[in-house]
């Protein structure tokens, strides 16, 4: 349950071509049917005929359909820029408000960060540059061969040389084979089995001693393409401690311009009521409520949202500048970064993990726990191949 921002939907062009008949057709002009689609991409199908009916109201969140039309375009070859394009056209003729922003690169509250920057790091460019998230490294294995073949190459280059020059004295010009006799050959040491092989053919007055140099020839190993990851891994943590602390007799509790009347009528026993106001400026968030998929939000400054349901979590950035209400009661949420996590009610603390949201290189916001079982797929994944 959001505040009302209502807008009429813009009259459409009648020359534009709308998302969903610009991807149809094209899936047409590649002969891809929806069933060979939705193995290519992984989206189900009902997913796909939303797509291309236009149809945003059956679809989930604002950044899930911005995947979607990634992997549409990517298995047909087409460019991701004029789909993207044409998506956000389409979303704001049918949906009328402009498609929300996924990146979230800039803050609504112009804080200027300690150099002087304007910009203030997002929630999740908060979390992304933070030390709990540990990227895996490039692998130098091609490196590592790659020295070791010139290093063998070489010791073999100046073995050969050394022995050649200890057979051959001086400038003799008589390169041919050196005849010792057998008293001198006797007196020879044994030859270890790891040293140069020796050969000794018999003639009727002497014995010919040929020592053969065999240099060892290293194989390459096969250089496989390195898996890209779209779940670099990412170290989670436990909820520690409580998240929020409730102010049974703040004053802002009586304040109807903090919290209105209304919005205290619209409470339902036994479930999560969560209402927060923008006071002091913009606040950005991620929640999720119950099943339902992740959604994002902008409250701007002197609007609120109200949340229901019998579990909520969020996820808010520039925290300051809003009053948050759980239960018609105002909590305090201490914060270091400017962001904060909250999960209602506190006994499921224990069963969540820390980020409660994270974005993957796809640009879609995952959970936790959906985060780790795709970071987990794509490390067998690489095992598999590296084996």
């Amino acid at each position: 349950m959001t505040t009302d921002n209502t807008t009429t939907n813009p009259e459409l062009s009648p020359n534009a071509v709308l998302l969903g008949d610009f991807l149809k057709q094209q899936r047409l002009d590649k002969n891809y049917s929806l069933e060979k689609l939705s193995q290519k991409t992984k989206i189900s199908i009902n997913i796909l005929k939303c797509l291309e009916a236009n149809d945003f109201e059956h679809l989930p969140s604002a950044a899930y359909i911005k995947g979607f039309v990634r992997s549409y375009v990517k298995i047909l070859g087409i460019s991701q820029d004029e789909a993207i394009h044409k998506m956000e056209y389409t979303y704001l003729n049918i949906v009328g408000k402009p498609f929300p922003a996924l990146n979230h690169t800039k803050s609504m509250s112009p804080i200027k960060a300690a150099s002087g920057d304007d910009h203030e790091p997002t929630p999740h460019e908060v979390i992304e540059n933070s030390n709990s998230i540990k990227m895996n490294t490039k692998s130098v294995l091609p490196v590592v061969i790659l020295a070791s073949v010139i290093l063998l190459f070489i010791g073999g280059y100046k073995l050969v040389s050394s022995i050649v020059e200890n057979e051959v004295p001086g400038n003799r010009g008589d390169l041919g084979p050196k005849i010792e006799s057998s008293a001198a050959l006797a007196k020879q040491p044994e030859v270890e089995a790891a040293k140069p092989v020796e050969e000794a053919v018999t003639t009727k007055d002497a014995v010919e001693v040929v020592t053969k140099v065999e240099v060892p020839k290293e194989i390459p190993k096969p250089v496989v393409p390195e898996l890209k990851r779209n779940f670099p891994n990412v170290e989670f943590n436990k909820v520690k401690g409580r998240l929020f602390q409730v102010k049974t007799d703040a004053p802002e509790n009586s304040d109807e311009a903090l919290l209105p009347e209304s919005v205290k009528k619209n409470l339902i026993q036994g479930s999560q009521n969560v209402y927060i106001r923008a006071t002091e400026g913009n606040t950005w968030l991620s929640y999720k409520i119950d099943n339902t998929p992740i959604k994002s939000a902008i409250i701007q400054k002197g609007s609120g949202m109200y949340l229901q349901g019998d579990e909520i979590r969020l996820f808010l950035g520039n925290v300051s500048v809003t009053n948050i209400f759980y239960n018609n009661y105002l909590i305090s949420t201490p914060t270091k970064t400017g962001v904060k996590s909250l999960i209602f009610p506190e006994e499921s603390n224990v069963k969540y993990m820390m980020p409660l949201f994270l974005k993957a290189e796809d640009d879609i916001l995952y959970t936790a726990e959906d985060y780790i079982k795709r970071m987990n797929l794509e490390e067998e994944e690489l095992k598999k191949r590296n084996q």
